[in-house]
């Protein structure tokens, strides 16, 4: 389905998505792929579990509750999971609430001091290539196979692996699993995917937290319609020429959401995204536990640790975004091999915790579309020119001066 790049009709349009692909390799930040809800080779009744506890989750995290401290059901379900995996959480508790950008997000159980620490999570509970392998070292077999396999295979797509592997959430380096293997960093996103499908058909832990995995926004919407998949993929600018409908309200959904960013980005971002599901589809189905629904969701949770490691985190995968208002950190820490979240500033009782998943300015400190178009099509996330703007003047006036943000650099 290589048509699913969206190539515009025009030399000018097809320059303008190069452009964008190589702005996007050559920028830093980070963060990942995603996608669809497509045939699956995992059981028939877990992917139905899956589906049907997303849809639950939705539900819950719709109707919310004006009272933070009634504890809703599931979120009383993943601190008692968090417990029995060795989290802590002294600062902090997920909650379902309207009161969460989100509907659903962390927010400090007590007034917190700058340097606080606030949750310290096991490098074991964490979802990674190397941990997948250690919990099942069966299917680990199955995909160092396919890794060998795919790897003579991926210079045609070299250009997308690269911009995607470099896609995601970007965490203090910390050392490189050694049993990973030298070009695991490459296949992070489908071996993640494939051991979190691995983890609900053996109920292994992890499955208890991954049940409560979700997204939605235009993208997921998309995937899951799995219409893309059957039709001919062409962007052009003569809508509705060429272009499956599904796609075209996807991408008009976003420019609703963002309309300062050009639909033609929004158009190319959506169609890098379509390429990379399809590839992964097209390489994984059928041989190991494969859900592009379940990928889209799995990809847009991570975060990266070093080059070589990407991470699932759990409780630092439920803390929202915020471009101004990010107050913690993340560090690793080398004794003991965990990681730490750490009060940057400090936040009073009942304040929802922020990350910055990717900054969206540049040098200069001003709203770069390019940035915004990933941070949009990835994580569902709107930013305009007003919002940076003002985050800049308040920087500016902040007699603290500005802190870098370590927990992603964008």
């Amino acid at each position: 389905m290589k048509a699913a790049l969206l190539l515009f009709a025009s030399s000018s349009s097809s320059s303008r998505i190069l452009a964008l692909i190589a702005a996007a390799i050559c920028s830093s930040w980070h963060v990942e792929a995603f996608s669809c809800k497509a045939q699956s080779s995992l059981s028939a009744s877990s992917l139905r579990l899956y589906q049907s506890l997303s849809d639950q989750a939705s539900a819950s995290n719709a109707i919310g509750t004006d009272d933070t401290h009634v504890a809703n059901p599931k979120d009383a379900a993943f601190h008692e999971w968090c417990t029995s995996v060795g989290i802590s959480c002294p600062g902090a508790q997920v909650r379902t609430t309207p009161k969460s950008v989100a509907g659903r997000g962390v927010f400090s159980t007590k007034d917190l001091v700058a340097g606080e620490e606030v949750i310290k999570i096991p490098y074991h509970a964490a979802l990674t290539q190397g941990n997948g392998a250690l919990n099942f070292p069966a299917l680990a077999e199955e995909l160092l196979d396919l890794r060998k396999k795919n790897a003579r295979k991926q210079q045609r797509g070299s250009v997308l692996r690269r911009l995607w592997n470099r896609i995601r959430r970007r965490q203090t380096p910390v050392a490189k699993e050694t049993n990973s293997g030298d070009n695991a960093g490459e296949y992070w996103k489908e071996e993640l995917t494939a051991y979190a499908l691995e983890a609900l058909e053996q109920d292994h832990p992890w499955s208890t937290w991954i049940e409560q995995w979700q997204r939605n926004d235009p993208m997921q919407t998309l995937v899951e319609q799995d219409t893309w998949t059957r039709d001919n993929l062409v962007y052009t600018d003569l809508y509705p020429n060429g272009i499956a409908e599904s796609i075209h309200t996807a991408v008009s959904d976003f420019q609703k959401m963002a309309p300062d960013i050009p639909e033609y980005k929004i158009g190319a971002a959506v169609g890098i995204r379509l390429e990379i599901v399809d590839d992964y589809l097209s390489q994984y189905r059928n041989k190991v536990p494969t859900s592009a629904s379940l990928f889209s969701v799995a990809v847009s949770r991570a975060v990266g640790l070093t080059k070589h490691v990407t991470a699932i985190i759990p409780m630092h995968d439920m803390i929202n975004h915020s471009q101004s208002q990010n107050n913690l950190e993340m560090k690793y820490n080398d004794e003991d091999g965990s990681f730490s979240l750490i009060a940057a500033e400090d936040i009073p009782k009942d304040t929802e915790l922020f990350i910055c998943y990717s900054d969206v300015t540049n040098e200069e400190g001003n709203w770069d579309d390019d940035k915004a178009i990933w941070l949009l099509v990835q994580w569902g996330i709107p930013s305009s020119p007003n919002e940076s703007s003002a985050r800049v003047e308040e920087e500016h006036t902040d007699t603290a001066g500005s802190r870098e943000k370590s927990v992603v650099d964008a």
